[in-house]
């Protein structure tokens, strides 16, 4: 069978097609924290830069989908999760035309449906396996360097002789982001590093992942978000669970260290310092709440009864009642209704079924994607975790560029492993002849490869 280093991912990147895919999708990157609020005279060149960042999804929407027709590109299943949510997206977009501020929520449907079309445009016929990995990989460097800033830029207040960071970091980042962003950025990281530290072979790829998984879990920690902090913990037990060589190694070692840390300190200590550290200082009340969630998800479920076909388009919840639903169901219902509900929740489902098929079919995979289908995975789980507290593939975030990435990447390999196996099955019933020459072999296991 040929190796997969016959495939080597740099060939997809130099392909015009993929460089011109890839400033698309950092375009989209870079329009984060911006939006239509920009969209005024610009008085300076600081104003100026705002405007053009604000502006991208409106060229990057066209030119992909352009991109697309041109190519007909036909890698997607008829169940495919990123389908669904275009889907879910399209009648959003639909729904702006019962929205109160039609103009801001079709910015945002625009915003949405350039990611995905995105997306879809970076997948090169010719080595889709290739450039779904490549356009994985670009995302967790994206992630990365993002949280690095991040990082650098709270640095006061993560270092800081304070109990914990949390509400501290908005001052530093001029408001532009809070501490449950900041520890979402840091968590998706430090996750990504984990695993490849664990799956490296050289000793100082080792040490360099375990380091910056360090960092990024100390700001986790430091941050004090609640739903980064479930999310990272359910999707690092998720790793452990799923991988039968993590399971091996790295699970009798957390057993081991909780072991250690009860040993040097009593349960009732250990459980009444947990407590604290999640409670962060609310009552019982406030903590029952979810900091006032609750309130939200009441307003989310009137402003859904008052529009239970179609909602009322992207953004509905900060343009009807003027806050942050914090739910990417509810906010999926506001923007959408019953009717795009339906997709949005489907997404979710698909994406799953898919990432289990793929685990069970293994010896499918090439060793690099066996890897990388775990690291999409852990970080879906953690999106899924924090899908119940704040909104993550609803609408325009940086969210929905990582979990879009991920969905193409399991919709790409999934395709591979069916053309695989319906190969694998028709030649099952096409004799070899017995004097079949070196060539005719590696005829056939170049059919298997583009297969």
């Amino acid at each position: 069978m040929a190796s997969s280093r016959s495939f080597p991912i740099r060939s997809a990147l130099f392909r015009p097609g993929q460089v011109f895919a890839l400033l698309l999708w950092i375009s989209l990157w870079v329009n984060l924290n911006s939006g239509f609020w920009d969209f005024h005279h610009p008085n300076n060149s600081a104003e100026l830069l705002e405007f053009i960042r604000a502006a991208l999804p409106f060229a990057v929407l066209p030119v992909a989908g352009f991109f697309l027709f041109l190519r007909k590109s036909k890698f997607l299943l008829w169940n495919s999760p990123s389908r669904l949510l275009m889907w879910y997206g399209l009648i959003a977009t639909f729904a702006t035309v019962f929205s109160p501020e039609p103009l801001h929520s079709l910015y945002w449907s625009i915003a949405f449906l350039a990611t995905i079309l995105a997306a879809w445009a970076f997948i090169d016929g010719r080595a889709s396996e290739d450039s779904a990995r490549l356009l994985l990989q670009i995302t967790w460097v994206a992630t990365f360097v993002i949280a690095a800033i991040l990082a650098y830029q709270t640095r006061g207040s993560v270092f800081s002789e304070a109990s914990s960071a949390y509400g501290l970091v908005g001052h530093d980042l001029a408001g532009l982001s809070r501490s449950s962003g900041v520890a979402r950025w840091a968590a998706v990281s430090g996750l990504v590093c984990l695993l490849r530290a664990y799956h490296s072979r050289r000793i100082a790829l080792i040490i360099l992942f375990l380091g910056f998984a360090a960092v990024s879990f100390f700001i986790v920690y430091r941050m004090q978000s609640r739903g980064a902090l479930f999310g990272s913990v359910a999707a690092l037990l998720f790793a452990l669970l799923v991988s039968s060589r993590m399971r091996r190694y790295a699970l009798p070692f957390a057993v081991l260290a909780a072991f250690v840390i009860l040993i040097l300190d009593s349960p009732a200590t250990v459980s009444t310092g947990i407590a604290k550290y999640v409670y962060r200082g609310q009552s019982r009340e406030q903590f029952r709440s979810m900091t006032g969630r609750t309130r939200a998800y009441d307003k989310g479920l009137v402003a859904i009864e008052d529009a239970p076909i179609f909602g009322r388009g992207q953004w509905a919840d900060r343009i009807i009642i003027h806050e942050h639903v914090h739910n990417s169901y509810l906010q999926a219902l506001m923007n959408a209704g019953i009717v795009g509900g339906i997709p949005y929740l489907a997404s979710w489902i698909t994406g799953w079924m898919m990432y289990f098929r793929l685990q069970k079919k293994q010896a499918w995979l090439r060793p690099e994607d066996r890897s990388c289908v775990l690291e999409a995975g852990t970080i879906m789980m953690f999106f899924t975790v924090r899908s119940i507290p704040e909104t993550t593939t609803a609408s325009f975030a940086v969210d929905l560029l990582v979990m879009v990435a991920v969905y193409v990447y399991l919709e790409v390999l999934s395709s591979a492993v069916r053309a695989r196996e319906r190969w694998q099955a028709a030649q099952a019933f096409v004799p070899v002849p017995a004097s079949l020459n070196e060539s005719g072999r590696s005829s056939r296991i170049e059919a298997w490869r583009r297969a």
